[in-house]
C-alpha cells in the first residue's frame, strides 16, 4: 500500500515531456494569462508604465519638437511675474490667457524649469515624466477595480496622440488630467478602507480629495465636468451625512480663492479691485466662450452654419444633461447600488446631522466600491465629452486613460473592444478633422457609453457573490 502510494505521488510530480506540442501549448496558456487573468496586472502594470516611459523619451529623442502654444504660455507669465494683474492685458502671441490662476503657477514653475523659456527639451522631458506618472495612477485606478483583466492596461499605452499631446505640445490639460486621476484613487482608497477608517479621517480624506479636485479646476475648468460625480461619491462615502457633505464642497470655492488670490483681491473693494476681478472671473471661468469651426474635432460632419448656431449649443446643453440624468437615476442612485429606494434617499438628505447611508451601499463595499467610484467618474466625464460644443486635439488627454476601462465595462470581447480603441485613436490622428472621422468619433463614444448603461452586470452584480458562487 505504502510502495504503490510512492509510486503515485512520482507519476503525478513528473514533468511533461518537452515536445512541441507541449511547449505551443505553454506559450498559448502564458498569452491567454496575460490578457485575461487578473492575477497578472502584477506583470502587465510595471509592463505598462515602463513602455510608456520609454516611448515617451524615444518621441522627445526621435520627433522634432512643434511649437503651438507653449511659448504663448511663458509670454503670459513673463507678464504675470512683472506684476500685471488685468488678465485682459495678459496676452502672448496666439491670444490672452484663458486659464484660472492654477494654470498660472503651474507655468511659472515650468517657466522657472526651462530657464525663463530657453530650455523646452528639459520641459518635454517633465512632460514624459508627468504621463509616466498618469498612466500609473491609471493602473492603480484600475487594478483597485476587482477582477479587471490586464488587457485594458495595455491600451493606456498605445495612444500615439496622446504621448504627442503630452511631450510635444505640452499642453495644461495634461496637469488637470493627473489631478484628476489623483482624486479618484483617493476616493477608491477611502471606499475600500472605509470599514477600519474613523469617521475623521473618512472626513478628511474627502477634503483632501475636494482640495486636489478644485486645483485641477484652477488649471483649466475641463475639471468642471466631474462634479457630479464627485458630489455623488463624496456624498455617500460620508455616510449621507449632510453637513459634513457641504463642508467637503466648501472646500472647492475656498481653494480657488487661495489660489487665485492676487487676481480676486479679496480684500479690496475700489474700482480698479473690482475691475481685475471682474477681468479674472470673466476670461477663466468663460463658459460662453465660442471656438473656430476649423479646429473642431467632434462635429465636422455638420455645417458650419449650424455648428455655431446657438440651437445647436442648446440641444448639446439639453442632451448632457438628459443623458447624465439617465445614470444618475437608473445607475449612480439604483437601489441596487444605494441599498434604497431614490425616494428614500431624498427623504434621509432632510436628516443632515446624522448618517443615514445603507449597510448595504456597494460603493461603501471593499469588492465593489472602487470598480464603481471609477465607473462613476469615468461616465460622467464621457457625457461631457460627447456632448461637448468642439473637441479640440489636446482634449484628448480629457478622457482617454478611462476609455479602455469604459470598453471593458462594456462586456465587448477585449479584440473587438481594442479595434474600437484603434478606431478611436484614429480619429483623433486625422488631421485636419474630416465628416467621416467626427462622425466615427461621436458614434464610438455614444456607443461606449450605451454599452457600459445596458452592461447591468458591472454595475448591479457584487464582487462577494461572484466569488462565493465560483468557491460553492
Amino acid at each position: 500500500m505504502t510502495q504503490d502510494s510512492s509510486v503515485d505521488t512520482r507519476e503525478e510530480k513528473e514533468l511533461p515531456k518537452l515536445t512541441v506540442a507541449n511547449l505551443a501549448g505553454d506559450i498559448y496558456n502564458g498569452a491567454k494569462a496575460l490578457i485575461f487573468d487578473p492575477a497578472c496586472n502584477r506583470l502587465a502594470v510595471p509592463m505598462v508604465v515602463s513602455l510608456t516611459s520609454l516611448a515617451g523619451k524615444v518621441v522627445i529623442l526621435k520627433v522634432r519638437y512643434t511649437e503651438i502654444d507653449f511659448t504663448t504660455y511663458m509670454q503670459q507669465i513673463d507678464l504675470v511675474n512683472a506684476g500685471e494683474l488685468d488678465y485682459s492685458r495678459i496676452v502672448g502671441d496666439t491670444g490672452p490667457i484663458v486659464y484660472p490662476a492654477g494654470f498660472v503657477q503651474v507655468y511659472q514653475f515650468l517657466l522657472w524649469l526651462a530657464d525663463g523659456g530657453i530650455n523646452i527639451r528639459r520641459v518635454q522631458f517633465f512632460f514624459s515624466y508627468l504621463l509616466t506618472f498618469t498612466v500609473a495612477l491609471s493602473c492603480v485606478a484600475y487594478t483597485m477595480a476587482e477582477g479587471i483583466p490586464p488587457w485594458p492596461l495595455y491600451l493606456l499605452f498605445l495612444s500615439k496622440r496622446l504621448i504627442s499631446i503630452y511631450v510635444l505640445r505640452l499642453f495644461n490639460d495634461c496637469f488637470t488630467t493627473c489631478a484628476m486621476i489623483g482624486v479618484v484613487v483617493i476616493l477608491q482608497q477611502v471606499s475600500y478602507w472605509h470599514k477600519s477608517l474613523t469617521g475623521t479621517l473618512v472626513f478628511l480624506a474627502n477634503a483632501v480629495a475636494a482640495d486636489l479636485y478644485s486645483m485641477a479646476i484652477s488649471v483649466k475648468m475641463n475639471a468642471l465636468l466631474y462634479l457630479p460625480a464627485f458630489a455623488i461619491v463624496s456624498y455617500f462615502l460620508l455616510g449621507e451625512n449632510l453637513v459634513q457633505f457641504l463642508a467637503v464642497l466648501s472646500v472647492i470655492p475656498l481653494v480657488q480663492v487661495l489660489i487665485g488670490w492676487r487676481f480676486l483681491l479679496p480684500l479690496f473693494w475700489d474700482d480698479e479691485a473690482s475691475y481685475i476681478r471682474w477681468t479674472y472671473m470673466s476670461q477663466a471661468f468663460n463658459f460662453s466662450r465660442k471656438f473656430l469651426y476649423k479646429w473642431t474635432v467632434n462635429w465636422k460632419f455638420l455645417s458650419e452654419e449650424f455648428f455655431l448656431s446657438d440651437g445647436f449649443s442648446k440641444g448639446l446643453l439639453l442632451g448632457h444633461i438628459a443623458v447624465l440624468a439617465l445614470f444618475v437615476f437608473t445607475r449612480y442612485l439604483a437601489p441596487q447600488v444605494t441599498g434604497k429606494s431614490i425616494k428614500q434617499l431624498f427623504v434621509d438628505a432632510f436628516k443632515p446631522f446624522t448618517s443615514t447611508v445603507s449597510s448595504r451601499n456597494l460603493l461603501l463595499s471593499q469588492q465593489d466600491g472602487p470598480r464603481l467610484i471609477l465607473l462613476i467618474f469615468a461616465t460622467t466625464n464621457v457625457i461631457g465629452v460627447t456632448f461637448a460644443r468642439s473637441l479640440h486635439y489636446q482634449f484628448l488627454s480629457w478622457y482617454c486613460w478611462q476609455m479602455p476601462f469604459l470598453l471593458y465595462a462594456t462586456g465587448l470581447n477585449p479584440f473587438l473592444a481594442g479595434g474600437i480603441y484603434l478606431a478611436h485613436e484614429w480619429c483623433w490622428n486625422v488631421f485636419p478633422a474630416t465628416p467621416l472621422s467626427s462622425a466615427l468619433l461621436v458614434s464610438i463614444l455614444a456607443i461606449t457609453l450605451a454599452g457600459v448603461w445596458r452592461n447591468k452586470e458591472i454595475w448591479f452584480t457584487t464582487r462577494a457573490v461572484t466569488k462565493e458562487k465560483k468557491d460553492n
